[in-house]
C-alpha cells in the first residue's frame, strides 16, 4: 500500500467508491491534514468518465466558497489521480438524517441556506452540479455544510437568446428533475433546483418524497411529482417545497426567487465566494491533458553501470566540464516530473512542444542560449534516477540551472 505521494503522508482509508478511495493525509512539512481521493486510471477511462474527472477538477481548482469543498491540489501517477481536498470531518447531512430522523424547520432552514447559498453561487458562475443528494452535502465539525463531488458537474455558457441545454442523464435517480429523462435537454441550474427540494423534503419529513423499488415506477412518479407532502410542518414550508417540486420547469421556483421566500429568508446572510475564470487554463491540472499512460523507461543493469562508471570517471578527469548530472529519489516519477517541470519553469526554461513526459528537452527563454534534456529513468524498484544533460550552452548556465532547480526539490532527493 502506498504510504506517501508528494508532500502527503497517507493515513486511514475515510471512504470507498467504484472508482477508489478517500484516505486522510497529513503534509509532511505543515502537518496540516487533508482528504485525499484516490481514484484508478483504467476504470476511470473505461467508464468513459475521464472527462467527467477533468469537469470536477476544473471547476473545484477555481471556486473558493464557504459551502463548498476546496480542491488543493491534483497529483498523478501512471495508474493513479491523487485530489488533495479539505478534510471535511463531520460526515454527510445523510447519516444526521438517517440516525436523527427529521429536522425541526430551525435546523433545517439552517442546511438549506447553505445548500442554496452554494447552488447560487455556481449558478451565477454558469455551473451546475447535476449530482445534487445528501450523501455529497458534508458538515464540517462545527456543523458548516461543504458540497462535494463534482464529478458530474456541467460548465455551460450561457447567452442572452438561448441558454445552454444539457442532455446527459445524470445524477442519483431519487433527485433528478422530471425534465432530465427527456429528450430534448434541460437547464442544468433548474434541475439543480429540483434537487434542491427533494433535499428540503428530506430535511423536514426524514424520508425521499419518491422511493419506489422498481426504476420505471419511480421515474413515473418523479415525472407526474407524485409525492405526499410532510405532515407537521408549516403553510410556509409546504408551499414552498410544492413551488420546487414543480415538474415543469418553466414555472418551478427559481433561486432568485427562493431567496425571497418568507420561510427561507429567516437570519439569512449570504456568504462571499470567489471565482476565478478557468477558461482554456489547464495548467493546474496537466496530468490529465497529457498521455498518462507513458511511463519511465526502465535503466538496465549494462545501461547502469556504463553511466554511473562514466560518471565518476568525469569527476575524476575533468569535473568542471561535465556535460550530465543527476539526483536520485524515490518519489512517484509522475509527481517528480511536475516538480522539475515546476523548477525549470521557475529558472526561465521552457519545455519543447511534442516532447514525451518522462523526456523533455528545455530551452530558456532568454539569451545566452541554453537547452537542457531531462529524463527520469527507473533504475529499481520506486527509485528513479533524474538526469540532466547539457545539449546546448556554456556550462557556467547549465550548472547554474540544475543547482536551482536541486534546491528546490530538495526533498525529493534520495541519499541512496
Amino acid at each position: 500500500m502506498i504510504k506517501r505521494v508528494g508532500n502527503y503522508a497517507l493515513g486511514k482509508t475515510l471512504g470507498e467508491g467504484s472508482y477508489g478511495k478517500v484516505r486522510l493525509a497529513e503534509h509532511t512539512e505543515t502537518g496540516e491534514q487533508f482528504a485525499i481521493k484516490i481514484l484508478d486510471k483504467v476504470k476511470i477511462k473505461q467508464d468513459n468518465l475521464i472527462e467527467n474527472l477533468r469537469q470536477e477538477i476544473h471547476i473545484m481548482k477555481h471556486i473558493r466558497h464557504p459551502n463548498i469543498v476546496k480542491l488543493y491540489e491534483v497529483l498523478s501517477s501512471h495508474s493513479k489521480i491523487y485530489l488533495v481536498l479539505e478534510l471535511v470531518t463531520g460526515g454527510e447531512l445523510f447519516m444526521k438524517i438517517r440516525e436523527n430522523g427529521p429536522m425541526p424547520e430551525e435546523e433545517a432552514r439552517y442546511y438549506f441556506q447553505q445548500i442554496i447559498s452554494a447552488i447560487s453561487f455556481c449558478e451565477t458562475h454558469n455551473i451546475a452540479h447535476r449530482d445534487l443528494k445528501l450523501e455529497n452535502v458534508l458538515l464540517d465539525s462545527e456543523g458548516t455544510v461543504k458540497i462535494s463531488d463534482f464529478g458530474l458537474s456541467g460548465l455551460f455558457k450561457f447567452d442572452s437568446v438561448n441558454i445552454g441545454l444539457m442532455h446527459t442523464t445524470c445524477g442519483t435517480v431519487n433527485y433528478l428533475a422530471p425534465e432530465v429523462f427527456g429528450n430534448q435537454g434541460y437547464d442544468g441550474n433548474c434541475a439543480d433546483m429540483w434537487s434542491c427540494g427533494v433535499i428540503l423534503y428530506a430535511l423536514l419529513s426524514g424520508t425521499l418524497p419518491f422511493e419506489e423499488e422498481s426504476i420505471s415506477k419511480l421515474i413515473e412518479k418523479i415525472v407526474s411529482a407524485d409525492y405526499e407532502m410532510p405532515e407537521n410542518i408549516s403553510s410556509s414550508a409546504r408551499e414552498l417545497i410544492s413551488s420546487i417540486l414543480n415538474p415543469d420547469p418553466r414555472s418551478r421556483l427559481s433561486i432568485r426567487k427562493l431567496k425571497r421566500h418568507p420561510w427561507f429568508v429567516v437570519n439569512y446572510e449570504e456568504p462571499e465566494g470567489i471565482f476565478e475564470d478557468p477558461e482554456h487554463n489547464h495548467e493546474d491540472m496537466p496530468e490529465l491533458y497529457r498521455q498518462t499512460s507513458e511511463v519511465p523507461r526502465v535503466m538496465n543493469a549494462f545501461e547502469m553501470l556504463n553511466y554511473f562508471a562514466g560518471s565518476a570517471m568525469n569527476k575524476l578527469f575533468d569535473p568542471e566540464e561535465s556535460e550530465q548530472t543527476h539526483f536520485i529519489t524515490n518519489a512517484d516519477p509522475a509527481v517528480t516530473e511536475r516538480a522539475v517541470r515546476k523548477a525549470m519553469k521557475n529558472a526561465s526554461m521552457k519545455p519543447r512542444k511534442g516532447e514525451k513526459v518522462y523526456k523533455v528537452i528545455y530551452d530558456s527563454k532568454d539569451s545566452p542560449s541554453l537547452a537542457i534534456e531531462v529524463e527520469i529513468l527507473e533504475i529499481l524498484q520506486d527509485k528513479y534516477l533524474v538526469i540532466f544533460t547539457r545539449q546546448i550552452g556554456g556550462i557556467a548556465s547549465f550548472k547554474r540551472i540544475f543547482h536551482a532547480v536541486l534546491e528546490e526539490l530538495s526533498s525529493f532527493i534520495s541519499n541512496s
